[in-house]
């Protein structure tokens, strides 16, 4: 089967092109299709994440943002596809998803990273999260079939979408073994933007530096807010308590030297660095924040999950965590033995079956 997928870009180290650049993988090696990943603008720059020398790269060029050559893009992009001709053509909801429907190709998938709400959550209830909602919708009802991440997205998707179907994004490390829970240190990982809320996951160390001032907090990630949060964390007198450690190229080796993980996001599509912390046996201490965490954090099982932006909750979580290991080493072993129904080869017979029962063929 041939696949050809459409993103704006691969040189990103977001979320959405490391599950790609797996899915891709899996697909042509494990499964043996032709997948094609179809850029707007790479411009010769390298991807971020390993792909399988199988997957082929077709860029664009040309920038597929509102402007003045988003229709120049579209009349590209046909063209592009007109020459693959896809057995099936998957846009991941960017700009392109305007225009895929339109396009050569047989089978049409849209797949959602984010939540229905994503521009009410980021810009509130004005008329622009209302129009942009609106078009998205209007876009995916001309596919086939529309992907998201989550069962409660699912069931927000249903009224406006004919075909919804749910597919979990996969790990991108395996669990090879967990952490053994015996650092005095918890964890986050993210972009220092405003979505994640850092400042709400500060306030709430302030309970855990008073009652545990041994235990401390790093936060792995770049961004904006750097500066801001490192101002909090010194006018809340958390220096050396809570740090902002940058970037890390091996997130799986922080875990292993942690024995907890924090998310204090605003809102989530499927947040990756949950299942990575499943992956590593770490239990969880997150904001039942939409969409995503209550999927994986389950309260006295994998973690704990405490109410959106309450941050006393969350320190107590954590002290909590902190003072019985027995709770500890319970849920990073069910954190750890959550992460099954994430490996890769689970979730990629999912996305195989889906393909094949939307465009049989003889051979399936």
């Amino acid at each position: 089967m041939r696949i050809a997928y459409c993103i704006h870009s691969l040189n990103l180290a977001g979320g959405m092109e490391r599950v790609l650049s797996l899915k891709a993988s899996a697909l042509a090696d494990d499964f043996g299709h032709e997948v094609y990943i179809v850029t707007a603008y790479l411009k010769g720059r390298r991807p971020a994440f390993s792909l399988s020398p199988a997957v082929k790269i077709v860029d664009i060029g040309v920038s597929d943002r509102f402007g003045p050559g988003f229709f120049i893009y579209g009349r590209k992009l046909r063209k592009v596809l007109s020459k693959i001709d896809p057995d099936v053509t998957v846009s991941l909801c960017g700009n392109d998803v305007y225009f895929v429907p339109s396009c050569a190709g047989k089978i049409k998938v849209a797949e959602f990273h984010f939540s229905h709400d994503k521009f009410f959550l980021k810009y509130g209830n004005g008329p622009v999260p209302k129009i942009r909602t609106r078009m998205l919708e209007n876009a995916v009802k001309k596919f086939d079939a529309l992907v998201v991440l989550t069962k409660m997205d699912a069931s927000l998707w249903e009224n406006a979408v004919p075909d919804v179907r749910q597919i979990y994004n996969p790990l991108t490390f395996s669990p090879e073994s967990p952490s053994p829970l015996t650092a005095k240190r918890f964890m986050a990982a993210g972009r220092l933007e405003s979505q994640k809320n850092y400042p709400a996951m500060i306030s709430a160390w302030k309970t855990v530096a008073e009652r545990h001032p041994d235990w401390t907090l790093d936060i792995f990630g770049e961004g904006k807010l750097k500066d801001v949060l490192n101002q909090m964390i010194k006018a809340e007198g958390l220096e050396g308590k809570v740090n902002l450690a940058g970037r890390s190229s091996d997130i799986r080796a922080e875990m292993m030297k942690s024995s907890g993980l924090l998310l204090s996001s605003s809102f989530e599509g499927f947040p990756m660095v949950l299942l990575e912390a499943c992956a590593a046996g770490l239990p969880m201490v997150s904001f039942d924040c939409h969409c995503g965490p209550s999927e994986i954090v389950r309260t006295g099982r994998t973690g704990i999950l405490v109410p959106p932006g309450d941050s006393q909750a969350m320190g107590e979580a954590v002290c909590n965590l902190i003072e019985d290991e027995d709770l500890r080493l319970r849920c990073g072993k069910g954190a750890f033995a959550a992460a099954e129904e994430f490996l890769p080869r689970n979730i990629m017979r999912q996305w195989d079956s889906l393909f094949r029962e939307l465009f049989p063929t003889e051979e399936s």
